[in-house]
Formats: C-alpha cells, sequence, structure tokens
C-alpha cells in the first residue's frame, strides 16, 4: 500500500506548476562609536515556494536566522496557506501575514499580522508574524470586500536581554511574561470594502481584536513590591480609512486609524492585583505626500501623529496611557516627520536612499542612508548608515537618547534567486 501512494499523487504533481524565489542575505551591523558590532539575529535565507494546480494555490515562505555571535541556524515558517481562487474572488486558509492600509511603511489601519521587534527597521511584511486565520475576497462591481478571521491571537514578539538592542527589557530580577494573564477566547475579525474611482483610491476598515503589545490590567496601588502591575492585551475594536490621490504629477496617501479600546479582563483572571479599570479613545493618522524632484530624484514626506481622545481610568493620565495596538512608530514621538529622497544611477544599477525622521514634539532625529549595488544579475552589495540624536538630557525619557548607542552602519551582501 505506501508503494502506491506515490502513484496517487502522480497526476497532481504532473499538471502542477511549482514556483519558487528567495535570497542568501548576509549581513551585520557595526557601531558608528567605535565599530564595535551589534550581534542580533538576522535572516540568512528567505524562501518563497508556491505550489500551482488547477484554481489552487499552497504558498509557503520560510526563512533561516542566525546571528554572527552565536551561529545557530533557526528555521522559521513565516506563512503557509492554500488559495482557492472561484469565480467571484479568493479563500485562504493558513498561516498568513497581511497588509493593510494605503501609507507607505506606517499605517495606524494595519492590526491583523503583529510585529517582531527584533526586525522592526526593516519594510512592509519583513518585519511581520504571520498568524492562523481564514481570508475571503470578494469582488463586486467596483468593490473589493476583504473579510478575514484570525482564530488565535498572535502577540508582538518583544526583544528581552538582547544588550545590543535599545528597546530590549530586562529580566535580570523578574520577567514580565510571568505577569501576563490571557484570555481564552481570542476569535479577532477584520472587514476592508476598497473601491477605485478615476483619481481616488479608497478603503474603509473595521477591526476587532486583542492588542498586540501587553499593557497592564491590573496593579498593587499600595505596594512597594516590583512589578506592582499584571498584564494583558486589552480587547480593541480600530475603525480606520485609507485614500491615495493622484493631483497631476503628485501622489497624496492619508490613513486614520481611530482605537476604542477597554480592559475587559475580570477580578478572577487576574492572581493578586485590583483590576485596573480603562477605556479609551485614541487616534493615529499619516499623510503622506510623494512627488518627483529634480534630477529624478523621488521625494516622499510622511507627517504622522497619534492622540488620545478620552480616557477613563482610575490609574493613567493621558500622558502616561499606552496604547497596545495601532504603528509602532506612534511611540517613538506622538508626532513625526519621515522624509525620504530616493535616486538611481549607472543604469539603475546603484540605488541611494537618504532618509531622517524627525521627533516634533521633543529633541529627537534620526539620519539614514543606504546604497545598493548590482555589479551582475541577482547579485547585490549593501551599506547603510543610521545616526540617532536624543536631547542630551540624561534623566530625560526621550526615546531617541536610548537609540544613540544603536547609531551604526550596515554592510551586506545578497544572491536572489
Amino acid at each position: 500500500m505506501k508503494q502506491l501512494f506515490p502513484l496517487l499523487f502522480a497526476p497532481l504533481l504532473l499538471n502542477a506548476q511549482i514556483e519558487y524565489l528567495g535570497s542568501i542575505h548576509p549581513s551585520n551591523l557595526y557601531r558608528i562609536s567605535d565599530g564595535s558590532e551589534i550581534s542580533l539575529p538576522f535572516r540568512l535565507v528567505d524562501m518563497e515556494l508556491d505550489y500551482t494546480w488547477r484554481n489552487f494555490d499552497f504558498k509557503t515562505r520560510w526563512a533561516i536566522e542566525t546571528r554572527w555571535s552565536d551561529p545557530q541556524f533557526t528555521s522559521n515558517l513565516r506563512e503557509a496557506y492554500l488559495v482557492w481562487y472561484p469565480a467571484f474572488g479568493e479563500v485562504k486558509l493558513g498561516k498568513q501575514i497581511f497588509a493593510w492600509g494605503a501609507a507607505d511603511g506606517n499605517n495606524p489601519t494595519d492590526n491583523l499580522s503583529a510585529y517582531n521587534y527584533y526586525y522592526l527597521f526593516l519594510q512592509g511584511i519583513d518585519r511581520k508574524i504571520g498568524s492562523l486565520s481564514t481570508a475571503v475576497l470578494v469582488y463586486w462591481g467596483n468593490w473589493q470586500v476583504e473579510m478575514i478571521v484570525i482564530t488565535k491571537h498572535q502577540a508582538n514578539q518583544m526583544v528581552f536581554d538582547e544588550p545590543d538592542f535599545p528597546l530590549s527589557q530586562s529580566t535580570e530580577y523578574l520577567d514580565p511574561r510571568d505577569f501576563i494573564r490571557n484570555k481564552d477566547k481570542n476569535i479577532e475579525y477584520g472587514i476592508r470594502s476598497s473601491k477605485s474611482l478615476q483619481k481616488i483610491d479608497f478603503a474603509l476598515t473595521i477591526f476587532s481584536g486583542r492588542d498586540r503589545m501587553f499593557t497592564p490590567i491590573g496593579y498593587l496601588p499600595w505596594s512597594e513590591l516590583s512589578p506592582s502591575f499584571e498584564f494583558g492585551y486589552r480587547k480593541t475594536e480600530v475603525f480606520g480609512i485609507d485614500m491615495v490621490v493622484f493631483p497631476g504629477e503628485a501622489t497624496i496617501r492619508t490613513e486614520l486609524g481611530y482605537f476604542r479600546t477597554r480592559n475587559d479582563y475580570n477580578q478572577s483572571d487576574l492572581t493578586f492585583t485590583s483590576l485596573q479599570e480603562i477605556e479609551a479613545d485614541y487616534i493615529q493618522y499619516v499623510f503622506e505626500l510623494e512627488m518627483d524632484g529634480p534630477f529624478d530624484v523621488a521625494l516622499m514626506g510622511q507627517y504622522i501623529g497619534s492622540e488620545v481622545i478620552e480616557l477613563k481610568s482610575d490609574f493613567f493620565d493621558k500622558d502616561s496611557f499606552t496604547p497596545g495596538m495601532g504603528t509602532p512608530f506612534a511611540m517613538f514621538a506622538d508626532r513625526s516627520l519621515l522624509l525620504t529622497a530616493g535616486a538611481t544611477f549607472m543604469d539603475e544599477t546603484l540605488k541611494t536612499i537618504a532618509s531622517s525622521f524627525i521627533n516634533l514634539e521633543e529633541e529627537g532625529y534620526m539620519l539614514g542612508f543606504t546604497a545598493d549595488y548590482s555589479p551582475v544579475d541577482n547579485w547585490h552589495v549593501e551599506l547603510g548608515i543610521n545616526k540617532f540624536v536624543g536631547d542630551g538630557k540624561r534623566d530625560s525619557n526621550n526615546v531617541f537618547n536610548l537609540l544613540e548607542d544603536f547609531s551604526h552602519f550596515t554592510l551586506g551582501l545578497k544572491y536572489s534567486f
């Protein structure tokens, strides 16, 4: 019987199409201050494998991760899902990564997939984590309606005990993960309706789920113990709108997310603390302008904002409130400006991008530059530099002060296949 098994699948293999692509990408970071290595994990191999049979696809994305200081290789299956293409649209089932929104990289409405903070400074889905889910996309005239159900809550992958990563949390005395309380019911859902007109694309979104970042849900108000909090993932609903407008030669992208969050835990869910009553409404928004500058330089500017509209809490005020969902770059500043300029040279074999991220509410900024040179097909030599500058005050809570020692340059080699 075992010998007949391959024969049963032979017709499928003969009529199927298999496609693959990927890259081998060794790279490393070095501090600007003294040239020392910044030892963090990176994806050495990234590969996509697609299997197509009739109107079905099976898509996978996996990576091999390692670090130079501890060369142990870890396989990470980032996505693996089945796609069916019926007449009305698409149906997807499995471990998936989702990307919503119209803005470039900073999307308040993009909350379905959690972030891996080790890769926070990468672009697009490279910094995201897949989750078990079902997605249905329906084409209805000029409309596209996407409905998603996530069957298991996936939290952000935070960084712990990494001295080389400035946003790492220490567990030398107590591990905050020991004080996280999860809820049993974690079904989440999202709906996105989009339509394209002559010079406008727009979409409306709704998402209901649990926060991606853990936040306090219980506390000991008169205790000297540390920590005095228990943590959890609040229930949050997000109502979003995103829009792309094409006025002349420019492109305008705008995006707004309205968040309503509450602590729906009960006292029985906690171990020893008192329940933290909290309800909050807050917004996050992005306004982006793209245009061509002189000498074919592509210019882009983003204004990013976050604001607490209303807060009911017996412990926190608006300044100390922590959002558990939304674009991660809102944690750097409530008002910020991102500027980029990109240009290509030498018949597009050399691509360069200069960027700046500026805190508009207090001192702090980042300056960056990347260059990608392709001497032959499929081979790329990469060079990058990122410089962070804070306010110079040691007693300040300015996050750019923490990032100053993370100022680094990057060296990388990439082979694509």
